[in-house]
């Protein structure tokens, strides 16, 4: 523990121990009550309560997520053992594999750790803050021009760093350039924690969102860039006018104000955070290799065989290697809480899929999906856009991109699946990531954002934010509306080949139930 750590005023328990443990003794037993004696049929209502509770406890943020999804799955994989649904573990190749190693989806946990390592050694070597000063510079200081760069900053960050990495140095940068600039910092931080979930739809690896629907959907980096690039571009150029007209942005006009503006703009010295010239040459070309493994890994028969997650990995690897210094405080940067609570959450729904629960899920939504081409993927785009502004986007992610799996591996037999199941794999994507501009708690980075801002003295109200948000999303979804199905139109994207062997997402059962076994890769 660092030393600024131990000083600290020590941080409100988000939970009791004892009320904790009194809950996972009365959840256990009324559920291990309700299996005793139950039919097959009951199994999977009992779960599926096991299942809503963990969900309906994430989303009151009482105790922290990656304690609660791993308490979720140990009760799940407990009962479930019990039950007889799963087994402890089973033999392969001679070794014995724990049935809740083979749920885990272990190229994501890859991603996570491997870009987390080398996106905070890049960050270490000052090329983010270099990149933010040189376009701070190219707008002059007039305040729109001020937004199109930050805006179109926190795009690309969002876009190869996580949201919340994004938005601290973006909105760090806003800060002073406001106060030198002598404006009102609200209009830009709102406007970048809006823009955050725009770049976070960029990439395959931009959200985790993505990495969980995109490698269930057997998706590509340079596919899903291909898809989602255009829709950012369009999104990025409404949003910003839509933004401009909510919080009343104007330009510079008259020729004073431009000079003055540019002569504090000049004064910012885009090296100042560089300390070593070698280290930041090497992470540049360390980027531009990670970046171009990622884009053209589906090309490259060996990296394609081993997934995004190796080129992740090698990456941080290679980022270490160059950076000797502290790795031991790099390592301590790794999101270990979001890992664990994708551990938990891989197991949790292992077991749901084993206990026909996605599968039941499955059918109560395949009536509004299945209601016709347009209906069905607008349905999904929409209420997945709305939960999302409610809830965490990941384990909504994570369970619709399960049931989704389901009805693939199923594609021979359901016909309006090989129809038009691609666009509800993309609806799911565009829904969950645009949903969390609805509300300020529906993204980290929004949450972040006002944060910076209450520090600065700006306060936001939960009531505040929902009118500029909604006008926000109703624009960002009705726009993804009209491009999803133009995009498919023009043949930008493709029907799934019912032909091709189905695809087992997440662990996916090939018997159309969802359970345990493939990565999805």
């Amino acid at each position: 523990m660092s030393e600024a750590a131990e000083s600290a005023p020590a941080k409100k328990k988000l939970h009791n121990p004892l009320h904790v443990t009194i809950m996972v003794v009365l959840v256990t037993g009324l559920c291990a009550f309700l299996l005793h004696d139950g039919t097959k049929e009951d199994q999977k209502y009992v779960f599926g309560i096991l299942l809503a509770v963990t969900l309906g406890m994430l989303a009151l943020e009482k105790i922290n997520k990656a304690i609660l999804v791993l308490l979720g799955a140990g009760i799940a994989l407990l009962l479930a053992t019990w039950q007889g649904i799963i087994k402890g573990g089973e033999m392969h190749d001679g070794h014995y594999m724990p049935t809740y190693i083979q749920m885990v989806d272990w190229g994501t946990i890859g991603i996570i750790i491997g870009s987390t390592i080398f996106v905070e050694l890049i960050s270490r070597s000052g090329l983010f803050a270099w990149i933010s000063v040189k376009i701070l510079k190219v707008s002059k200081g007039d305040p729109f021009k001020l937004l199109i760069c930050f805006s179109g900053l926190t795009v690309v960050f969002s876009a190869f760093l996580n949201n919340v990495t994004a938005m601290i140095i973006v909105g760090s940068l806003t800060i002073v350039a406001c106060k030198k600039l002598k404006l009102s910092a609200m209009p830009f931080l709102l406007a970048e924690g809006i823009y955050t979930n725009i770049g976070g739809l960029l990439t395959l690896i931009s959200s985790i969102p993505n990495i969980i629907v995109g490698t269930a959907a057997n998706i590509g980096y340079s596919q899903f860039l291909l898809v989602a690039g255009p829709y950012c571009i369009l999104a990025f150029v409404v949003t910003l006018y839509l933004v401009r007209w909510l919080f009343k942005i104007k330009p510079l006009t008259d020729e004073a104000s431009k000079a003055e503006a540019k002569t504090m703009v000049d004064a910012f010295d885009e090296w100042e955070t560089v300390k070593d010239r070698n280290f930041f040459y090497l992470s540049a070309m360390v980027l531009g290799a990670i970046i171009l493994g990622f884009a053209l890994h589906s090309s490259i028969p060996v990296l394609k065989d081993m997934g995004l997650e190796v080129i992740a990995i090698l990456g941080a690897t290679v980022m270490l290697v160059i950076y000797p210094t502290d790795v031991e405080g790099v390592l301590n940067e790794v999101e270990w809480t979001l890992v664990l609570f994708f551990v938990g959450l891989f197991a949790l729904l292992g077991v749901m899929g084993k206990a026909d629960v996605l599968a039941m899920i499955g059918e109560w939504l395949e009536t509004p999906l299945s209601s016709g081409s347009f209906s069905g993927p607008i349905a999904m785009m929409w209420s997945s856009a709305f939960f999302s502004g409610l809830t965490d986007n990941i384990p909504l992610a994570a369970v619709l991109a399960k049931v989704l799996g389901g009805f693939q591996t199923q594609i021979g037999e359901l016909n309006w699946f090989a129809e038009y199941g691609h666009l509800l794999w993309w609806s799911l994507i565009f829904g969950a990531g645009l949903g969390g501009n609805f509300t300020p708690i529906g993204s980290a980075s929004t949450v972040v954002a006002i944060g910076i801002l209450k520090k600065e003295g700006h306060n936001v109200t939960f009531m505040q934010y929902v009118k500029i948000g909604a006008i926000v999303v109703l624009v960002q979804l009705s726009l993804a509306t009209a491009y999803l199905f133009g995009a498919e139109k023009i043949g930008l994207i493709k029907k799934l080949d019912p032909k091709a062997a189905p695809l087992v997402a997440h662990g996916a059962d090939t018997n159309g139930t969802q359970g345990h076994g493939s990565d999805g890769h």
